[in-house]
């Protein structure tokens, strides 16, 4: 059996477990009740597979409908304010049910606060920003990052409170990883709008200014590796290092030398197709640290490095430094 964790910054997690609302966050279509569960269907990379759903006092279980393989979602309040989610899948295709977890994951950490704090709104009105009209819409399919980052950024900043900003992006890391981080980094609401090969976050901007702790810890090298591990500090260093200072495109990592004769940046790379975003701090013309984000899960320094050493083909990398 394999697992997938998390703490939500909630208080109650029985409003999770109402499925015909909150079907989407499971990956989950076509939800019909039935005396012992729900019959639905989970949808694996545009494939829809039959499953059998059984809410639990806990946690919710979703089995393939001839027993395949389970997915297990467990709920444990650790203390106030604080609830543990613990994801348990195991069957065939151990893989896919690894990303299918981690998709669960990132659901769960994303949108459980807006659900659970709607639990008692009866007499209020509830936005659904994807209804708003745009009042500007950047179109930024075809962008490597880290440019969909940096004019996000920038646009954001230059917005006025309950604007309506949308992005289009096919850009997977763009997409799992930095998008939604910078969003959040800025105090703003936003929808993700799925399309045939795109997705469009519609944007409510209720802040045009990045809050952040992190600025003091960018020259101090042992707060930058802590740093790196912080998947909230990666979108802060994609808003504070928005200038491109150099792209380089080569055809493999492994006979590279990182390079940047600045006293410290930012590098960046995340080809088209590929499916990682990597992201390193450099200082005095050395990476102090560096991660690799993958469908898969998330390296640190020698072995994210190890990984770029095996991909192969036309790649862009680029070399960010603060604006002046």
């Amino acid at each position: 059996m394999h697992s997938e964790s998390i703490t939500l910054n909630i208080d109650d997690f029985t409003p999770l477990l109402n499925l015909e609302k909150t079907f989407r966050l499971y990956k989950l279509t076509q939800v019909q009740k039935l005396d012992f569960g729900y019959r639905c269907k989970i949808d694996i990379f545009k494939i829809k597979i039959n499953c059998i759903c059984k809410p639990r006092k806990d946690g919710i279980d979703i089995i393939e409908g001839n027993g395949r393989f389970v997915i297990s979602i467990t709920f444990h309040k650790e203390r106030e304010g604080k609830i543990n989610v613990t994801i348990n899948y195991k069957g065939i295709l151990e893989k896919v049910l690894g990303v299918i977890a981690n998709s669960i994951k990132k659901n769960l950490e994303e949108y459980a606060k807006y659900i659970v704090n709607q639990k008692n709104t009866k007499d209020q009105v509830i936005i659904r920003i994807s209804t708003l009209k745009p009042d500007r819409i950047l179109d930024l399919r075809g962008e490597e990052c880290p440019v969909p980052e940096i004019i996000l950024k920038k646009e954001l900043s230059r917005s006025s409170k309950g604007e309506v900003l949308e992005i289009l992006t096919d850009n997977p890391a763009a997409i799992a990883y930095t998008i939604p981080e910078i969003i959040k980094l800025f105090n703003c609401r936003y929808e993700i709008l799925k399309y045939e090969d795109y997705v469009a976050f519609r944007i409510l901007v209720l802040s045009n200014e990045a809050k952040s702790n992190y600025m003091i810890e960018i020259k101090d090298e042992a707060k930058m590796k802590e740093l790196i591990k912080d998947k909230a500090a990666i979108s802060f260093l994609y808003t504070y290092f928005t200038k491109i200072y150099k792209r380089e495109k080569i055809n493999n990592f492994k006979s590279y030398t990182f390079n940047c004769d600045k006293d410290i940046c930012l590098v960046s790379s995340a080809p088209l197709g590929r499916g990682f975003l990597f992201t390193a701090l450099m200082k005095d013309n050395k990476i102090i640290c560096a991660r690799v984000d993958t469908d898969e899960g998330t390296l640190f320094d020698d072995q994210a490095l190890e990984y770029l050493s095996k991909i192969y083909g036309e790649i862009n990398i680029f070399y960010l430094i603060p604006e002046t």
